[in-house]
């Protein structure tokens, strides 16, 4: 698929030069195509998506590197915390007071130790009224099954919302060529009435210049007139529309709305350059469409989610780090030459999962009904894909009748016109009968214009599903 570069493109037709700003945006195709590949808003969403899932994946790695963080930590107590325990907690051991007991009975020396009280209780304030901890802690993830199939899952999910943004570019160019087709088709509609206009204007003239020297009647000279009136509002009504139709294009492809644009092809450039027996050779394959892509991605994504729960009933392992350092003041010193007490450590810790009372299990299960139903989406997909070529070959090949009928159809009307002016100038048929073959050849025309479109159409929508 060829992509003009969009800074390029920028420059020629949103910035412009003093000339165009006067006249105008000339536009083809093929650059309004160009330009909503870039600039449609169905676009730059799905770019985001793609540069968010990016980001996730490069989130998702980041996460098995060394992860180190810091810490301080101020605690002032307003009042310590109090320990208590039994009095005789910190007494003498029984071997000392054995001893003692027996050195008191060999001198004849009796101990005098107070007396014992089972209910007393000894209260205790340990540390100071103000602390301040500092430290560091690295950890690393030594093994994580769960990790590595995150890895691969973000990475498809990148995969998918690139090939989604791909989906999005082709509908894009898709609606920037009906949205064309359909402005071109306002502006011949436009061309169409204003010759008309011009033709029921001119025939007028004549007769009433006929009435003026009595050799017409009055009747059709009003009946002439009541035409260009009629055929005056139309093409007034057609220009309003071909304005609401180069609006709508420009925000189909992401242009201001402000920007003057003039369309630089016509239906007859279009059908020299569409080339519909290419388009109608080329082989149907299901696997090329962005969609059908994206969808294969999704099921990848279930498998994946399929690995990532029984991966969860694997044992992982990470290892930390800690240095901390810890001052304790009666006054808030800390910057001064008070002494700090280290803290150090260092380990691994494995995380087991042992019993989950089958939750695991279930959860396995119910990943794997997201499996099949990922599944038989892509088949759906592919199915529903199969029966849009079918279907656009046959509008394109219906198509292609219906513009030649029409053609044959203008043919005979412009035909039948020109032989009625002769007869209504030779006084051989009568005003109704000229307004009438005029009628008959504006419809002829816009027949045409509309097979014409329904073509340029039906061409854009076989190669949106061919994905040419």
């Amino acid at each position: 698929m060829i992509r003009f570069p969009f800074p390029i493109l920028c420059l020629l037709l949103l910035a412009g030069t003093v000339a165009q700003a006067q006249s105008g945006t000339r536009l083809t195709l093929a650059e309004a195509q160009a330009i909503a590949s870039e600039r449609a808003y169905a676009v730059r969403y799905a770019t985001f998506d793609k540069e968010e899932a990016a980001s996730s994946t490069r989130e998702i790695v980041a996460s098995g590197f060394p992860q180190i963080s810091g810490s301080v930590e101020y605690n002032r107590y307003i009042d310590i915390p109090t320990q208590v325990s039994s009095g005789d907690m910190f007494g003498f051991p029984d071997y000392l007071t054995t001893f003692l007991g027996g050195v008191a009975q060999a001198t004849g020396v009796p101990l005098d130790a107070p007396p014992t009280d089972p209910d007393a209780i000894q209260e205790f304030q340990f540390g100071a009224e103000q602390t301040v901890t500092a430290g560091i802690t690295a950890t690393q993830l030594v093994f994580s099954p769960s990790y590595f199939v995150g890895i691969q899952a973000a990475k498809a999910y990148a995969s998918a919302m690139e090939a989604a943004e791909s989906s999005s570019i082709a509908d894009a160019r898709r609606a920037a060529g009906e949205a064309y087709a359909a402005a071109l088709a306002a502006e011949e509609n436009v061309a169409i009435l204003r010759e008309a206009e011009s033709l029921a204007q001119e025939a007028f003239e004549q007769i009433r210049a006929l009435v003026k020297a009595g050799l017409a009647d009055a009747t059709d000279a009003d009946q002439l007139e009541l035409a260009v009136t009629d055929v005056a509002q139309q093409r007034a009504t057609a220009e309003s529309m071909a304005q609401v139709a180069l609006d709508a294009l420009k925000f189909t492809i992401g242009m201001p709305v402000e920007t003057t644009v003039l369309l630089a092809d016509s239906f007859e450039t279009l059908e020299g350059a569409f080339n519909g027996a290419s388009v109608l050779g080329t082989p149907f394959d299901a696997v090329r469409l962005p969609e059908i892509r994206t969808q294969t991605k999704n099921l990848e994504l279930s498998e994946l989610g399929i690995r990532n729960e029984k991966a969860a009933g694997l044992p992982s392992i990470g290892a930390f780090y800690t240095n901390q350092r810890n001052a304790q003041r009666d006054a808030f010193d800390f910057l001064g030459e008070g002494r700090w007490y280290p803290i150090q450590l260092v380990g691994v810790q494995m995380t087991i999962p042992i019993w989950s009372s089958f939750a695991g299990k279930e959860r396995v299960v119910q990943a794997e009904l997201t499996r099949d139903r990922a599944a038989t989406a892509l088949e759906q997909l592919t199915e529903a894909a199969t029966i849009e070529y079918r279907a656009a070959v046959s509008e394109y090949t219906s198509a292609l009748e219906q513009r030649e009928q029409a053609r044959r159809g203008l043919d005979l009307a412009t035909r039948i016109l020109d032989r009625t002016r002769v007869r209504f100038t030779e006084g051989l048929s009568s005003s109704f009968d000229l307004t009438q073959a005029q009628n008959q050849r504006v419809s002829a025309q816009g027949s045409l214009t509309q097979a014409t479109l329904r073509w340029l159409n039906a061409h854009l929508r076989l190669q949106r599903s061919l994905n040419a």
